[in-house]
Order: C-alpha cells, then structure tokens, then sequence
C-alpha cells in the first residue's frame, strides 16, 4: 500500500517535474556549459572578458539592489506594522495595487512621471517656485525610486502576513508588561518573524536583480545592470558566451543569499529543537 502511494504521489508531480526540467533546467545547464565555451573549446575567456568589459556593471547591479531591499525592508516593515496594529481596508487595499501592474506599464508609467517636465516635476516647480528641475526618468535615483514602489507591496504582502499570523498572546503579554507599539514591533514582532522578513528580503533582491524592462525605460544609460548587458551582447555582437556568463554571475550571487538563508533556518530550527 505505501510503495503505491509513492508511484501514485510521483505520477502526480510528474507533469510539473518535466516541465520544470524542460523550461528550467535543461537552459540553466546548457547556459552554464556554454558559458565556458569559446571558439569550440572549453576555455575561462567569457568569464575574463565579462569581468574585464562589465565589473562595474556587476558591482552597480549589486549596489542597486541591495540599497532597494533596505528601502523596501524598511517601508514594508512600517506598512505591516502599522496594518498590524490598525485596520484600514482602504491602504490595505491601495498599498497592493502595485501588484498586478506590468513591469512595462510601470516603466512607462514611471518615465512619464520622473521626466524632466513629467509630472513630479511640474508639481514640485509649482510648490518650490522654480521655473525648472532635473529629471529623474534615466538616472539611477530615478532606477532606485521605481524599484522601491512596485517591490514594497510584494515585501510587504509576505511581512504583513507573518506579523498577522503572529499569536497575539506575545503581543498581549508585552502590552501588560508597559511595552509601546513601537518597542512590541522592534522586540517582539520583527524577532519572531525573522524568517519572512529574510524570504521578503531575498525575494526583492532576485525580481531586483533579475529586471529588464524597468532598466530598459527608466535605468541610465552607463552604468548598467547584468540584465542589460546581456541583452547588448546578444542583440548586438551575438555573443552568447559572455551573455551566458553574466547569467552564470547573477546566479552565483543568488546563490550566495540563498545559502545564507538556509544558514539561517538551519540555526533558527536547532534553537527551537534545543
């Protein structure tokens, strides 16, 4: 009976084991080989040229996601918090809307916006009294504001359930002890859900680090993100190697956040068992 609700539950995941193998897999595998092939011969040359022509490009792509997961972390982490606390269907409901907006609609959206005489601009000459200002729509601050507002409401979704799933019991316990809101987020919250601030967090960083189109229409110029220069080498030089060797790159660098998280629920579940 047990050996055949294995074959039953194997033939079930079957379907999605092939296509994950098929759409997923097989390229990641076939990247990563081509990715050390040069002239037919296995060789390091894509992974030389890629760090000799885009090192700063990789550098600028890590620094920029990176300082979008802070903001994010932050706004999201004050959103749920307040959420948490208070309800308020209305932001609840406004703060998500960023979710089922295209990243295309959103680059267009956002360059319209940031654009030298674009609507924050004409806003801001009114207020500040000034016939002009600078734009932001190709600039890395305007790259860095358009991140932040369509990746908060996805943090903030997986951090406000955490903190609503949270027994109250602790919170109640706190409040009776003379702890405020604040200090109740900062000791008790956060603490407990550590575990879904890192998934938010590392889930930023890889939409982050894995986006075009919003590069494509509002990123600058020089530098560029890994994204980017993959595409360049491809549709310019059809040079696969390297394309494949940036993608090789931006995996290792995922990779580093995804051992350190499972560093991380590894010691959380040993202090629980211990």
């Amino acid at each position: 009976m047990e050996v055949r609700n294995r074959i039953v539950g194997f033939l079930l995941i079957l379907p999605a084991f092939l296509i994950l193998a098929l759409l997923y897999v097989y390229p990641l595998i076939r990247a990563i080989w081509m990715s050390f092939i040069k002239d037919g011969f296995l060789s390091l040359a894509n992974y030389a040229k890629a760090f000799d022509i885009y090192s700063r490009d990789i550098l600028y792509s890590v620094v920029i996601t990176s300082v979008t997961v802070g903001f994010v972390l932050v706004l999201s982490i004050l959103l749920a918090s307040y959420l948490r606390f208070k309800e308020w269907r209305f932001l609840d409901i406004m703060y998500r809307l960023p979710l089922f907006i295209p990243f295309l609609i959103v680059g267009h959206a956002m360059r319209i916006f940031l654009a030298p005489h674009g609507t924050l601009n004409s806003l801001l000459t009114r207020i500040l009294k000034v016939e002009e200002l600078p734009g932001f729509s190709r600039s890395w601050i305007g790259l860095l504001w358009t991140f932040v507002w369509v990746m908060t409401p996805y943090a903030a979704l997986i951090i406000l359930g955490a903190f609503r799933a949270l027994d109250s019991s602790y919170i109640e316990a706190a409040r009776n002890l003379g702890a405020s809101k604040g200090k109740i987020v900062f000791t008790v919250i956060i603490p407990m859900c550590k575990p879904s601030i890192m998934v938010a967090a590392i889930l930023t960083f890889v939409r982050t680090i894995s986006s075009l189109t919003i590069l494509v229409m509002i990123g600058p110029n020089t530098p560029n993100m890994i994204t980017v220069d993959m595409m360049f080498r491809i549709n310019f030089f059809n040079d696969w190697g390297v394309a494949n060797a940036l993608g090789v790159i931006s995996y290792l660098i995922v990779i580093v956040l995804a051992v350190y998280y499972l560093r991380f629920m590894a010691a959380e579940r040993g202090g629980i068992k211990g």
